[in-house]
């Protein structure tokens, strides 16, 4: 009697190690529609272990690419959002994402702006009409892999409070220590300024920190340093990403009555408690016209000091939270105009923002200056663009069950 075909194994069938070396080298959109297979595949898939594992071979396949953005998302979907490879950042690839058609945007909101980017999560805001400032803010999470939107349920301290003045900070981390993403905000009133040149701003306000593992948010009970002066948003990240990994979150500030006196404050995402980093000794002596602002280079926190037509120097704090670990790691003086350092991107090209703001990376190594095609930057009459990292994620944006 002859033997019956052996019947084709399914997939299903596989050994669990193989079937998870073969899911992961696929991206995760396509994983989202095998969640519908059977309870077995979306039991493998929704694993906390696979998605990390996914996600780490995502970055380190060098994966990440970075989007461009005017300050803001184009709510009406006019401009494309246009990617950059970061293994090769001189190709385009426009329309990478698009706007989630779940996002209804609700009357008077016509500004929105980017707040974080994290493991293939982007935290974004929408605003009101700056007329209608009495509303507050609308805070989403979104997986642009796996169209997945949430908007944020409304925190405990309104951001705006009738028609007063309001400094408002919103910030996006990780914490490793709990595998939570967490939203923190903070702000503080301020009364008419007495002239044009001069404002008078009251104490902060109560902190509070949004968990996406808990569906909620919370006032905790330490307060952002009442001795900082100003946050300054132009001397903050502009390529968005880069902040938050490590389950910290970093400003740039300078000190109550003292213009080129600056402090890093510092914000633990698991202790949820306010400190500080001392800026390198050298950067606080220059003159005001010289402007700084931080990133990170290598995965280490760096500032950066520069003026129009002079060089640009780049600090580095090679060991976390040690002062005397700043070591001055390059000095850029082959540009002139206006220039303005952007940061460095993944594979350690520093990122330029020139006249009419076209973006150039510049190769250290090479020392070749490649200019990037942006369309439109200066729509919306800003003169900074914001970078945005971004990779591939199967990071699920719904509290935890």
């Amino acid at each position: 009697m002859d033997k019956l075909p052996k019947q084709p194994t399914t997939m299903e069938k596989l050994p669990e190690e193989i079937l998870s070396d073969i899911l992961i080298r696929l991206p995760a959109k396509q994983l989202a529609q095998f969640r519908c297979v059977s309870k077995p595949m979306n039991a493998l898939l929704s694993q906390p272990s696979f998605i990390k594992s996914h996600l780490h071979r995502s970055i380190h396949n060098n994966d990440e690419m970075f989007m461009v953005f005017c300050s803001e998302l184009c709510l009406d979907g006019e401009i494309p959002i246009i990617a950059h490879p970061s293994h090769s950042p001189d190709i385009e690839n426009p329309n990478f994402i698009n706007l989630p058609a779940s996002l209804t945007i609700p009357p008077g909101y016509t500004h929105s702006s980017i707040i974080g980017s994290l493991n293939g999560l982007i935290c974004f805001g929408l605003w009101p009409t700056y007329t209608v400032f009495v509303r507050d803010p609308i805070i989403c999470i979104w997986n642009p892999s796996l169209n997945a939107l949430r908007i944020l349920p409304p925190y405990t301290i309104p951001a705006s409070l009738g028609f007063e003045g309001i400094d408002l900070h919103i910030r996006f981390g990780y914490d490793p220590e709990t595998d939570d993403y967490k939203v923190v905000k903070f702000s503080r009133l301020f009364q008419q300024p007495a002239s044009a040149f001069e404002s008078y701003f009251k104490e902060w306000l109560e902190v509070e920190v949004y968990s996406m593992r808990k569906g909620s948010w919370k006032l905790i009970n330490d307060r952002f340093p009442s001795h900082v002066g100003w946050i300054s948003e132009f001397a903050g990240l502009s390529i968005i990403g880069s902040d938050g990994h490590d389950g910290h979150i970093h400003w740039l500030c300078e000190l109550n009555g003292k213009i080129t006196k600056h402090t890093i404050v510092a914000f633990d995402l698991a202790t949820e408690i306010f400190g500080e980093i001392p800026v390198p000794d050298s950067i606080p002596q220059y003159k005001k016209d010289r402007t700084k602002l931080f990133g990170y280079l290598s995965g280490n926190l760096c500032v950066m000091s520069y003026m129009e037509d002079g060089d640009i120097e780049v600090w580095v704090m090679n060991e976390y939270g040690v002062a005397e670990s700043w070591v001055k790691h390059h000095v850029f003086s082959q540009f002139s105009g206006n220039i303005v350092p952007l940061g460095f991107i993944l594979n350690k090209e520093f990122l330029l923002q020139g006249d009419k703001n076209r973006l150039a990376l510049y190769d250290q190594i090479a020392a070749k200056v490649n200019s990037l095609e942006v369309i439109a930057t200066s729509r919306f009459g800003f003169d900074r663009v914001k970078i945005v990292s971004y990779v591939d994620s199967l990071v699920w944006i719904a509290p935890a069950s």
